[in-house]
């Protein structure tokens, strides 16, 4: 059975941030909006699952509340620098309902193909479980828009590299989307190898550490990090990315940056994160505690694996070690799979799996690549 609806201008895929934030400045301009949500939540991967996608248990945001907040909404002033994301999950609960959103948005509802039909779009959609799985049974939902707006995320497929040998490690092996907490992934008192050293690979490592009290905890990491605290002068560190800061040339700028970084925490050669890049040529590793657990030996840094041997690791510096568990915080690659291959090799770089434009065929592609 086919349910057709007509009753938007715009069709927004998606009830993140990036989402939300669309449909709420479309409404603004007089469109008729409908947002189609896959699950039952709003905020996307803000909202903690106990299974599947979904930020950890124990996350922070890295930015401070005042650098990632609404324009026109700001956090209420008793939650903390670096909201929990409980409070993240209600921020954005209470931004849909201060804007009257709640009322657009259709959940539970999966969109299976985005086609071109005549100067506008159709959208076929089915409706979804708890969780976003699919129905057994479930009709077709086809809405027909001028406008399709796509704020799915770039949190779609998580990328699972593979090391020689590694089909001979009889241990567990996960990505950082299923991991939750050392104690529910059932980590507690375990030997544990984290690869990768981005924000989600120190958080995890760092849990392992504590919460988790794991016999030892390695990452592994090919291009070093600068990690950065969260505060620097008693203000946060994000507070410091002024115009005027901006302005500097940017070797200047990079100059000064890591030079206020490694007064704070020590070179990061020192503790062996032998960052590959200047600090602000990536993004950066944020963390206020993971230095600290170097320092006590709560935690080891390693560099690249060359291979897998059973339990053991072995690293390209020569060393190895016997881990019980392997958690690849590895990222995630863009997934579009609702659209036809000829929009697809428009918006989407095969080789690097980047978005390449924002807007084409007079639809509009929003923050794909956002939360």
């Amino acid at each position: 059975m086919v349910k057709h609806q007509n009753e938007a201008d715009v069709c927004v895929i998606g009830a993140g941030i990036s989402g939300l934030v669309t449909a709420k400045c479309l409404k603004e301009k007089g469109f008729k909006v409908v947002i189609l949500e896959q699950t039952e939540l709003i905020g996307g991967l803000w909202c903690y699952r106990d299974h599947g996608y979904g930020v950890m248990r124990f996350t922070h945001i890295n930015v401070s509340k005042h650098n990632y907040s609404f324009s026109d909404f700001p956090f209420p002033e008793d939650v903390p620098d670096f909201p929990h994301n409980r409070d993240m999950a209600q921020y954005i609960n209470d931004y849909v309902v201060n804007f009257g959103l709640d009322k657009l948005i259709h959940f539970n509802t999966k969109v299976d193909r985005v086609e071109r039909s005549g100067d506008g779009w159709k959208i076929a959609a089915t409706k979804t479980e708890k969780g976003g799985s699919h129905l057994s049974v479930s009709e077709e939902i086809i809405y027909h828009t001028k406008y399709v707006a796509i704020a799915t995320g770039h949190h779609a497929e998580p990328k699972r590299p593979y090391f020689p040998g590694q089909n001979t490690f009889k241990g567990q092996i996960i990505h950082s989307v299923d991991y939750k907490d050392a104690i529910s992934n059932g980590f507690t008192g375990k030997r544990v190898l984290i690869v990768g050293i981005g924000n989600s690979a120190v958080d995890a490592a760092v849990d392992c550490a504590t919460t988790g009290r794991c016999k030892q905890v390695v990452i592994s990491t090919r291009s070093g990090a600068w990690v950065i605290p969260n505060y620097i002068f008693g203000l946060p560190t994000d507070h410091y990315a002024s115009r005027l800061f901006l302005w500097l040339p940017w070797k200047v700028s990079n100059f000064i940056f890591e030079k206020f970084v490694s007064i704070i925490t020590g070179s990061p050669e020192k503790w062996k994160l032998n960052p590959k890049m200047k600090i602000l040529q990536t993004q950066p590793t944020v963390s206020p505690t993971l230095i600290h657990h170097i320092q006590r030996g709560n935690i080891q840094i390693k560099p690249n694996i060359t291979k897998i041997d059973g339990s053991t690791v072995h690293f390209t510096d020569g060393t190895s070690i016997d881990t019980d568990c392997i958690v690849y915080c590895t990222g995630y690659s863009i997934s579009l799979p609702f659209l036809d291959e000829d929009i697809k090799r428009d918006i989407l770089d095969n080789e690097t799996n980047q978005i390449t434009v924002i807007f084409t065929f007079n639809v509009m592609y929003c923050s794909v690549i956002t939360f």
